[in-house]
């Protein structure tokens, strides 16, 4: 299977290439760390808890662990306490994860999903648990975890439209690998369906909400504010009322 998946994966990149090169190099991750990406780097120190690779692609989702990094690395001396490692995809996302989480915690390359690369990135990291942020299910990854009795779960879990059209196009190939996840914990039950439809046992699924809202960060005073402020020309004794992601209708009622 795995080397099926790395020949599929060359192949891909090879007819994809005339659009992936000028890709990587608008959004900053053509001259990368290829070497971290191919498996390679640093061994971590024996963990000194249970180990927990935490997974997220790029800066939304390491965002969306600012609440949970902490709460399962606990208190240092507590016997619940968990040793949790980093990795992120992008270059974008790597910084972001190392401004919020080094050096507390170890922050590493997240590598392609070929299967040698898998298993030198596992020899390194040594996790007693995978968990992925929102989807990031790859199957050479899930099938190297399997092998080593590494449970592999996911968080935060969301499946847009567009992304379960394209699995339900090729479940036959993926439902294997959907059936390996340990557990899913979906943002809501429109997700929570998709994730069973696609193969993963709805006893191992529960709807947990988005934690987005547990990242939040409410304080009176942000650093940097009167400098944006100023040179977006707004009046700071005059209240202000900021809407994000507005349905249709709602920016009128304001």
């Amino acid at each position: 299977m795995g080397l099926l998946l790395d020949a599929g994966y060359l192949a891909a990149a090879v007819a994809g290439s005339p659009y992936l090169i000028p890709h990587l190099a608008r959004r900053g991750n053509l001259v990368a760390d290829w070497s971290a990406r191919l498996g390679d780097g640093e061994g971590l120190a024996p963990p000194r808890a249970p180990r927990v690779l935490l997974h997220g692609v790029s800066l939304g989702e390491i965002n969306a662990c600012r609440g949970l990094v902490p709460a399962l690395a606990g208190a240092a001396d507590s016997e619940a306490a968990l040793e949790v490692v980093i990795a992120a995809t992008t270059s974008t996302g790597l910084r972001r994860a190392i401004d919020l989480f080094e050096p507390e915690h170890a922050v590493v390359q997240y590598p392609l999903d070929l299967s040698w690369a898998v298993r030198r990135f596992l020899d390194r990291i040594q996790p007693d648990l995978v968990a992925t942020v929102e989807l990031e299910v790859w199957p050479n990854l899930v099938e190297a975890c399997a092998r080593r009795g590494i449970p592999v779960v996911v968080v935060n879990g969301r499946l847009s439209p567009r992304s379960f059209k394209g699995y339900r196009r090729v479940r036959p190939l993926l439902a294997p690998t959907f059936r390996r996840l340990q557990a899913v914990f979906a943002q809501d039950e429109e997700y929570a369906g998709r994730f069973e439809a696609l193969g993963v046992e709805r006893g191992r699924i529960t709807v947990t909400g988005s934690m987005k809202w547990d990242s939040m960060v409410l304080a009176d005073e942000v650093p940097g504010a009167d400098a944006l402020a100023e040179s977006l020309g707004i009046d700071r004794s005059r209240p202000l009322v900021v809407a994000g992601s507005t349905a249709p209708g709602e920016p009128e009622l304001l």
